[in-house]
């Protein structure tokens, strides 16, 4: 999630008590227009609503935390504008930057320029060539970090409630749910396509709606493999591995390192063991 600094400033008005568009705009300086157009982009991000010309704060747990710091040091509001929000939620758990470009998608640039900035008021730090985010100096803007990360993994207005989000950015989303969607099959939903058949209990789905290539479709299924964690799935993951080896050389993952290492009759904790692949490879006529 991204905010703009005029976005932060509203939300730091809101914090010191101001509930009406004249009162923020006077305050920052602005046209109630534009105030007026924060407040819908606000809206659409779930985190404040405008009724009856007063502002009105989501009952958002991570917002909570958010107004608490912005109302004691809005010196914040600069690091976190723009990519920043977005930077240091990937770098709760210390990452190195290209992980950190991969999974956030910001520019290379970008990314050196942010985490450089964000390094001299102690935002960020760097330990054996991964940078963290300081929760040490900033523990409540850690603990607002961790609150949106929780939210942005579980809703999205895209998806029923009640959905498992895998993956998402702002143009597409992998998620799972017992409802049936208008939406395109993917992970192991979409494995009998490829010559595997399943019987799911619920199915993988993948917004926007377009065609999905094989490797779209397995990489998918890495992404609720990861979140999930059932050995089952690995098995299936092995067998589609398997079939289609020479199409999928090019996915580097975890998941796939181990089943590399399982297939060359080693032991991985959590994963399934060699014969249970053999056996059930069987079934699918595929050979190891």
């Amino acid at each position: 999630m991204r905010f703009s600094k005029t976005e932060l400033k509203v939300l730091w008005q809101i914090a010191m008590g101001n509930r009406q568009v004249s009162e923020i705009a006077l305050a920052l300086n602005k046209d109630k227009s534009r105030i007026y157009r924060i407040l819908k982009s606000l809206e659409k991000k779930g985190f404040a609503a405008l009724k009856n010309g007063v502002i009105t704060p989501s009952g958002n747990t991570g917002l909570n935390i958010l107004l608490q710091e912005l109302s004691r040091q809005p010196n914040i509001i600069e690091s976190l504008s723009g990519c920043g929000i977005k930077l240091f939620t990937a770098i709760i758990e210390p990452k190195p930057i290209p992980k950190i470009i991969k999974e956030t998608g910001i520019k290379r640039s970008t990314a050196f320029h942010k985490l450089k900035e964000a390094s001299r008021n102690n935002f960020v730090n760097m330990s054996e060539g991964n940078y963290f985010f300081n929760g040490k100096i900033w523990p409540k803007v850690k603990e607002f970090l961790v609150e949106l990360k929780k939210h942005e993994e579980t809703v999205d207005k895209r998806v029923p409630p009640g959905s498992v989000i895998y993956y998402k950015n702002e143009k597409e989303i992998v998620f799972s749910t017992k409802i049936e969607c208008d939406a395109m099959f993917t992970g192991f939903s979409a494995y009998e396509k490829f010559g595997i058949k399943l019987l799911p209990i619920d199915h993988t789905y993948y917004l926007p709606k377009k065609a999905l290539a094989k490797q779209e479709v397995f990489l998918h299924s890495l992404y609720r493999a990861e979140k999930e964690g059932d050995a089952r799935d690995f098995i299936f993951i092995a067998l589609f591995y398997l079939k289609h080896k020479s199409e999928l050389k090019g996915i580097k993952h975890e998941i796939i390192c181990n089943i590399n290492k399982i297939l060359q009759g080693e032991k991985v904790k959590y994963y399934p063991t060699l014969d249970e692949i053999k056996e059930r490879a069987g079934v699918y006529d595929i050979k190891l």
